[in-house]
């Protein structure tokens, strides 16, 4: 990429088919003449122009002209943009003449963006929640990317960076005059300090991983006996027949999944196979993939049939397999994502409450002992009330509510991975005595400066860029 940063690039900025309008996008020393290509005027510096694109002497199209002089537009460089009308005709006209012309050629996925950052535009989180905005398909991913992009997570970032040099920069002036003691009053100060940001990245990392939920979006794993109601459970949360519903047990096999919004968070849910002894080869087959389904979940949701007075027993078979399975998953170490296996919630839904639902003992808090957030509600999936009770139950475990919206800063792993390293090397730093081996403070103060850096782009993000700008499309 770097022998072609200097190339003029161009690109449809918008999606394929056809449209009322695309635009088409140019940067690089050579966009303002591509107008004159077209037998038009450029326009002036943040100006535009109505004009007639003429190619062999005919009218190709009436345009939108609009240019902006670098430094002062997206990518840092002139930018010319043609905002045409949407036909293929005239898209592959006007891309056809652009490729022929010598000077340019056809950018590469998230080019246009990567110069941006390339000349400090927008910081490499601000990259990422234009990604995120790009891909948003709900109100709550939307106003996370925006949160993002304006600085959510690099305000804080840059803040505690800021501190991490100022103390780094005393101990190593200690280092440059090590005959002197430092006073006590300094270096309590710097440990004072020290707590303070330690205190506040740890705050920060104990967000119940709500930013990449909310990113990411969430699995729920409907599980439980057959013929418990876990289709119609499925059928009233998607609004439609998605699954079918039939009195004969075993008439879910294979796992049915469906896309929802659910206030804000995009869920999928999984209907599972009833599980039960079984001899048959294709439903023993769906069981098994039940239950890894949902040891795998974010959250799992044990349907029960309330109206037989067995579902106690029902329930803690259940509970026993998913335990198993959860404990043997490697899946359970996977903690650096935020999505901690052994605390994920679940809850117990006594189904076919219009039957009558038969009130027994059973001592969750025992048997469920790899989840630290369980209930149970008595519904029928029938009526569309309780299937709003479920929802909102769901809702309510899927992301905290101790956590007001926007107050979340953390939206991948990366970022989790790069405060969680800057969180130990403080804690290491503390270790040291500053009196007899600053320099050994110093090199973790150092790292963690760096750590936090990584995240912004300010150091070391080479190894990220392919990755982070190969997920944009051509013309971003």
């Amino acid at each position: 990429m770097c022998d072609k940063a200097n190339d003029t690039i161009y690109a449809v900025a918008t999606p394929p088919g056809r449209s009322a309008i695309a635009v088409i996008r140019i940067s690089g020393g050579n966009a303002a003449k591509i107008p004159v290509l077209f037998s038009v005027p450029c326009p002036a510096a943040g100006q535009f122009n109505v004009s007639r694109l003429m190619l062999a002497g005919k009218v190709l199209d009436q345009v939108i002209l609009l240019f902006m002089k670098g430094p002062h537009s997206s990518t840092g460089e002139d930018v010319c943009e043609i905002h045409c009308h949407g036909s293929r005709a005239v898209i592959d006209s006007i891309m056809a003449h652009l490729e022929s012309t010598s000077g340019l050629r056809l950018a590469d996925p998230g080019e246009f963006t990567r110069r941006s950052f390339l000349n400090g535009k927008m910081d490499l989180s601000g990259v990422e929640g234009l990604a995120d905005l790009i891909d948003a398909q709900t109100p709550a991913q939307l106003n996370q990317a925006w949160a993002q992009i304006d600085g959510a997570l690099r305000a804080p970032v840059m803040a505690w960076r800021a501190e991490l040099i100022e103390i780094a920069a005393r101990l190593e002036a200690l280092i440059d005059f090590s005959d002197e003691d430092l006073p006590p009053v300094i270096e309590q100060t710097l440990r004072d300090g020290t707590v303070a940001l330690i205190t506040a990245l740890a705050e920060n990392l104990a967000d119940g991983g709500v930013g990449e939920l909310v990113r990411d979006g969430v699995v729920v794993a409907l599980v439980g006996p057959a013929n418990a109601g876990k289709s119609t459970v499925l059928n009233g949360l998607a609004g439609r027949a998605a699954a079918i519903v039939s009195d004969d047990a075993g008439t879910t096999r294979d796992i049915i999944q469906i896309e929802l919004d659910l206030y804000g968070v995009p869920t999928t849910i999984l209907d599972t196979a009833g599980i039960r002894k079984t001899s048959g080869t294709i439903e023993m087959e769906g069981i098994k993939r039940s239950v890894t389904a949902a040891a795998n979940a974010d959250l799992i949701l044990i349907i029960l049939d309330g109206s037989d007075k067995n579902w106690p027993e029902a329930c803690a078979k259940i509970d026993d397999v998913i335990n198993r399975e959860i404990s043997q998953s490697s899946a359970n170490q996977d903690i650096a994502s935020g999505k901690v296996i052994n605390t994920r919630p679940r809850l117990y839904v006594l189904n076919k409450a219009d039957r009558g639902t038969v009130r027994a003992s059973y001592n969750i808090e025992c048997k469920d002992k790899y989840s630290d957030t369980h209930d149970m509600l008595a519904i029928s999936a029938k009526k569309q009330g309780d299937i709003y009770v479920l929802s909102t139950a769901l809702a309510e475990r899927l992301t905290p509510l101790n956590h007001a919206e926007g107050s979340v800063i953390i939206t991948r792993q990366r970022h989790r991975q790069s405060i969680q390293a800057a969180h130990d090397a403080l804690g290491r730093a503390l270790a040291h005595d500053f009196q007899q081996a600053p320099e050994l403070a110093a090199e973790d103060f150092r790292f963690a400066a760096g750590a936090l850096g990584r995240i912004t782009g300010e150091i070391d993000v080479d190894e990220l860029l392919g990755s982070i700008f190969s997920a944009f499309c051509i013309g971003k």
